[in-house]
């Protein structure tokens, strides 16, 4: 048994056009994972295939060390997946919604359920229609957290939430990641969010992964550096990953300590996620 709650090895899938080449992906128990990309990086793209919406066409997906083949019952009452966009009926109230899923999830907490629409703050008399996308992003959330999954997978889970909202999700997030049994998958534009909680990052770009690293060691290993226009030269341009020039001269990202010693002057800043995506030429 390994202590992985998601396996994938090699996976190639064709979407139209759009194709996923090689994806090699190990989630950790008890750790949350960011996934990152520019749109149309192919982040939903993989979700779904993972999930066997989308058919893969080559590769091995193993949930807990088992396929989802045959073994499709057992692991999906496990996982629990929030999509970008409303997946439920809407013409029904939460409630009987709520009750119509949750005999389909052993682990199911009606209470839980129950509290989550209470911090969320959501009018369990209306019909889910008349809920704002916010608000039914957050009813999304609150039926997949009830489900008590070992592994939740979210696309885009912040994209409709205020920061009110935003904030009482990632401190949901890290609760429940302190169930070392507990695994979290976090698609997202709003790269902060990953800033403040997440373990590792996976950076998609045009159907493949680019770059999978913890994020502390991500964060410690790269570096933003500004230089002004007369300390640069055709010798340090090509220690640089990216380089944009301004009116007060160049900044680019560093992912070496050691070519900082090469140059001079070199103002240091350390760099977010977000930066080292678009330095990357990733966003």
């Amino acid at each position: 048994m390994s202590n992985s709650a998601l396996i994938v090895k090699h996976l190639h899938a064709n979407i139209d056009k759009f194709c996923l080449k090689d994806i090699n992906i190990a989630l950790e128990k008890g750790t949350i994972t960011g996934l990152v990309g520019k749109n149309g990086a192919g982040k939903t793209s993989l979700i779904k295939t993972l999930l066997d919406i989308i058919p893969r066409s080559k590769g091995e997906i193993l949930y807990f060390d088992k396929p989802l083949y045959r073994n499709e019952k057992e692991i999906k009452s496990k996982i629990g997946i929030v999509f970008d966009n409303m997946i439920y009926a809407k013409n029904q109230k939460p409630f009987n919604l709520m009750y119509t899923i949750a005999p389909f999830y052993e682990n199911f907490s009606i209470d839980k359920f129950r509290d989550l629409m209470d911090k969320f703050e959501l009018d369990s008399s209306k019909k889910i229609s008349k809920y704002s996308k916010g608000m039914q992003m957050k009813f999304s959330i609150a039926l997949v957290l009830a489900q008590n999954p070992d592994l939740i997978i979210f696309d885009e889970p912040t994209s409709g939430l205020d920061p009110v909202a935003r904030a009482e999700l990632l401190d949901l997030l890290y609760d429940i990641i302190q169930d070392e049994e507990k695994t979290i998958l976090f698609s997202t534009h709003i790269t902060s969010d990953l800033d403040k909680i997440a373990d590792n990052i996976i950076m998609m770009d045009n159907g493949k992964i680019v770059l999978t690293q913890g994020k502390d060691e991500m964060l410690e290993s790269n570096f933003i550096v500004h230089l002004d226009k007369s300390d640069m030269n055709e010798e340090i341009k090509p220690l640089f990953i990216g380089l944009k020039e301004n009116n007060l001269g160049f900044v680019g990202l560093i992912d070496n300590k050691a070519k900082l010693e090469l140059i001079p002057n070199a103002k240091i800043v350390k760099p977010t996620v977000e930066d080292i995506m678009v330095y990357r030429g990733d966003l």
